[in-house]
């Protein structure tokens, strides 16, 4: 498992640096990092991570929002720790061992991580697969924060109709991917304005030293 976290992170640090470089190629496949939600896979644009890591010591902050795990320090920048389990008060269907990863994103000029169960692979399709959320699909984040769905087939790799899938439970040859607006998902009054504050505390720090 630890070989297996190395190379997804890897690559996420070697692809997202050549963004610019594959723009006509872009245009016609997206790459996702797909992680797992208390069994549920999700996925965000590998576009939007600047790292993935595994979770790291965090310092817990008094009186933020709930949804906020704390701080933790990355080469000198502070990045602050977002737990979607409580940001969408999530109920968990199975046992949970505490998160294994933490993806690290950047939103106006703000750094957050999210803790995610596991962080699974990446996977490389054409954009034209990406298919609205169907009504009946059903899932723990709000719907307004959703990109649309991508339905794999497991021996095959190929992707099908969500409402195939959606149809068709019993079918376990299919696994169901939620794309996240993990931008959107970030940028709320809330959390904007405490990472503000947190940043300014920082700066003084630095200006006291």
């Amino acid at each position: 498992m630890q070989n297996e976290t190395e190379k997804i992170i890897q690559n996420v640090a070697s692809q997202s640096s050549d963004s610019d470089k594959n723009a006509e190629i872009k245009d016609q496949k997206i790459q996702l990092v797909v992680f797992e939600l208390d069994k549920e896979e999700y996925a965000v644009e590998i576009t939007d991570l600047q790292e993935i890591k595994e979770v790291p010591e965090v310092t817990p902050i008094p009186n933020a929002p709930n949804f906020i795990s704390g701080i933790f320090n990355l080469r000198g920048k502070i990045i602050i720790v977002v737990n979607l389990e409580k940001r969408f008060n999530l109920v968990r269907d199975h046992e949970h061992t505490g998160s294994e990863n933490i993806i690290i994103t950047e939103v106006s000029q703000n750094s957050f991580g999210i803790l995610v169960d596991r962080v699974k692979e990446i996977i490389n399709i054409p954009k034209s697969t990406i298919q609205s959320t169907p009504s009946l699909v059903s899932t723990k984040i709000h719907a307004s924060y959703l990109k649309g769905v991508v339905v794999m087939a497991n021996e095959k790799n190929q992707t099908t109709n969500a409402e195939n899938k959606t149809n068709n439970e019993e079918n376990m040859d299919s696994r169901l991917i939620i794309l996240l607006d993990l931008p959107k998902m970030l940028q709320e009054k809330e959390l904007l304005s405490f990472s503000s504050s947190v940043k300014d505390v920082a700066q003084n720090t630095e200006n006291d030293n």
